[in-house]
């Protein structure tokens, strides 16, 4: 037996995700980018496949743009530095500017010499981009010291509901025919639920799509940036259970695994199994209860899922769809992170 916990990266899962995407993406736009966003898991092989597959990638920090080899690049963030910055332009990515600070560096990078950017437009009140009524002044002061926007950047959010996301495209589409000016391409993010949080909206992948084609009258590239979408179901987390105790009428089972790995921030909604044993021939008559599942971890807090069936001590528990952001957001504080094969 494997000593656990640990993580299987499920490599065909990721294919057939990524060809799924691709295949719409053919079906529903004229022109098209993938840049798979690299901060929702940056394993190793996971990015190597990508690259096999021919995706781009987003990336959003220094170690991301020296550590993620592939095609075209799109540079996104709130906080790019002057180091960052000098490397993204000497790699001739797609910067997508969050502030005026942010282009006064490049100007003072670029020393004179012509160069494209693209923006970042927020319709929402938080940290990220420019209002929509300073892009036209933005693009003004860019033209004068010799920079050129060439594309938008937006993004709606994460795991978002069919009825937001058409109020989405429809701010972008209104937005566009507002700013009229030609641009190469539109950087929509991501924002994709996951294949089970489709389930539970009753929609599927193409009925974003169908919202998505509109953008294509504009005669822009289109680059998207799933994440969760490819990796969500990629990944298992096989946890044991180490105790199992009652305490005021209630069934707890502790694993070897918690919010340690299966963070709440990730916004991913676990599914708990059972890995059937030879003891379970003994156990399948017996009656049924409720568990709480726990972690390990020295936190009230550290409550994971629930269960109803038969547990006992020693039982494996394989936990799905923990491909976003699990791992990365992944804490070490008493337990290292998990290892990942590759099944």
């Amino acid at each position: 037996m494997k000593e656990t916990p640990y993580l299987i990266f499920k490599e065909k899962i990721l294919e057939e995700n990524y060809k799924e995407f691709d295949e719409l993406c053919r079906k529903y736009l004229s022109n098209y980018i993938i840049a798979y966003s690299v901060k929702t898991n940056s394993f190793e092989n996971l990015i190597k496949k990508l690259s096999e597959l021919d995706s781009s990638f987003e990336v959003a920090s220094i170690d991301e743009i020296i550590n993620v080899s592939g095609k075209t690049k799109v540079f996104n963030g709130p906080n790019k530095t002057e180091e960052e910055l000098k490397i993204a332009m000497e790699k001739n990515l797609l910067i997508n500017v969050d502030n005026k600070s942010e282009i006064d560096k490049i100007i003072n990078l670029k020393k004179g010499r012509k160069l494209s950017i693209g923006l970042r437009v927020n319709f929402n009140d938080n940290k990220f981009g420019f209002e929509e009524d300073k892009v036209k002044d933005i693009i003004n002061y860019c033209s004068t010291n010799n920079l050129n926007v060439v594309g938008f950047s937006f993004h709606p959010g994460t795991q978002v509901n069919i009825k937001d996301y058409e109020y989405f495209i429809k701010k972008i589409e209104n937005f566009l025919i507002s700013i009229d000016i030609n641009l190469d391409y539109l950087d929509i993010g991501g924002g994709f639920p996951d294949r089970y949080q489709l389930k539970n909206l009753n929609v599927n992948l193409d009925d974003y799509f169908k919202l998505i084609s509109s953008l294509k009258d504009f005669g822009n590239i289109i680059i998207l940036e799933p994440g969760r979408y490819l990796v969500s179901n990629s990944f298992d987390l096989i946890s044991k259970i180490n105790v199992i105790k009652e305490k005021s009428g209630k069934n707890y089972a502790f694993l070897d695994a918690g919010i340690n790995i299966l963070s709440k921030i990730s916004l991913s909604t676990y599914t708990f199994n059972k890995i059937e044993n030879e003891r379970d021939n003994e156990q399948k008559n017996d009656e049924k209860k409720d568990y709480i599942l726990a972690g390990p971890l020295l936190f009230g807090n550290d409550i994971i899922g629930k269960f109803r069936g038969n547990l006992k001590e020693g039982d494996l528990m394989r936990i799905e769809n923990v491909g976003a952001y699990c791992y990365n957001l992944g804490w070490e504080i008493s337990y290292k992170k998990p290892r990942i094969i590759v099944g």
